[in-house]
């Protein structure tokens, strides 16, 4: 039974000849990808140029189609092209979602051919599914770049990349959701094979979290291009975070309890009900981390910030008196939180 813990999520157990052509295999994907998602915007982008030339020249020569044959032909034109289009819309949304997933199985088939040891063997489905991860962590803002800009017109870049996000925003989200399901796939069946492996519950319990912080995050910022549809999406995603985080903390209690006295652990359970939302707990794993590691002063900021969030300023000035005996520089903008209790 492995009983090391690592907080790197990306890490290696097979021979040099997998992770060597992984790379391969990761932008050959990510070009499929890229081509998957170019040519659903092109199609609506020359639907769109259509239209606009028939509809500007039908505005243009209106004042000459005084035939109602002439008049009846134009506005069939403008109906045929509009009626194309949802056809082919409607062809072109059923057809994304399948070449996601044959682009997913073909990335899999790939990675199970590079590795030497078959299914349910050790680290086979851990490696697998570190492939996945690491594939997904390569998606990482990937919507703002679809559009390599030459360099005499950096000073379009900002446009260019809002316009970007904009279209791919949906595809990225997508296929970085469809990776990181499958790689907890993959981790289940490892743990089956291995059910007592700290590192896979380990790279199990990252997994979840990133998949939690994939859909608390994407579109909280009111500077993104899709913000607009945060209103409407927040509520499901916030649901679905609580739920992955939920699953991360279940994996971390189980190493918590092989591996009490890991900081990393307690670290990472902090983390989780902190994106839960439940303080009480997120103090309680603080406590114990600082009984882990009593000279780190960061843990003991943090734990300062939180004991003035709840309230319990009594026990926060304390921690301010000690940071600041100890000429820590973050000291005064520990006492900065006084009375700011989280609501």
């Amino acid at each position: 039974m492995s009983t090391q813990l690592d907080n790197d999520p990306t890490l290696t157990h097979d021979d040099n000849s997998f992770q060597n052509n992984l790379p391969h295999y990761y932008r050959s994907t990510l070009k499929r990808f890229r081509r998957i998602s170019l040519s659903f915007v092109n199609f609506n982008l020359l639907f769109a140029a259509i239209f606009s030339i028939e509809l500007a020249l039908f505005l243009v020569f209106l004042p000459f189609l005084n035939r109602s044959a002439v008049l009846a032909f134009a506005l069939g034109g403008l109906f045929l092209t509009c009626f194309s289009y949802f056809v082919l819309l409607f062809y072109y949304q059923a057809k994304k979602p399948q070449q996601l997933s044959e682009l997913k199985e073909t990335f899999l088939q790939s990675c199970r051919q590079l590795l030497p040891s078959p299914p349910g063997t050790a680290q086979h489905h851990l490696s697998i599914a570190e492939a996945f991860s690491k594939l997904s962590h390569y998606l990482q803002d990937f919507e703002w770049n679809f559009y390599k800009i030459p360099p005499f017109l950096q000073f379009l870049s900002p446009p260019i990349s809002r316009f970007s996000a904009f279209c791919y925003w949906e595809d990225v989200f997508k296929i970085k959701h469809l990776l990181l399901t499958t790689s907890i796939d993959e981790h289940i069946k490892q743990i089956r094979a291995t059910p007592t492996d700290l590192e896979v519950h380990a790279s199990l319990a990252n997994t979840y979290v990133a998949l939690a912080n994939l859909y608390r995050d994407p579109l909280r910022s009111p500077s993104h291009p899709r913000a607009g549809r945060s209103r409407k999406l927040q509520p499901i995603f916030d649901e679905k975070s609580k739920a992955y985080s939920r699953l991360a903390i279940e994996e971390f209690k189980i190493l918590s309890q092989y591996a009490p006295n890991d900081p990393w652990v307690h670290e990472q359970l902090a983390s989780g009900y902190h994106n839960l939302g439940l303080p009480e707990e997120e103090v309680r794993e603080m406590e114990f981390l600082l009984k882990l590691r009593p000279q780190d002063k960061e843990t003991l900021f943090r734990l300062g910030i939180l004991y003035f969030q709840e309230g319990l300023n009594a026990k926060g000035l304390q921690i301010y008196e000690e940071l600041k005996q100890a000429n820590y520089k973050k000291a005064e903008d520990l006492i900065s939180s006084y009375g700011l209790v989280a609501e």
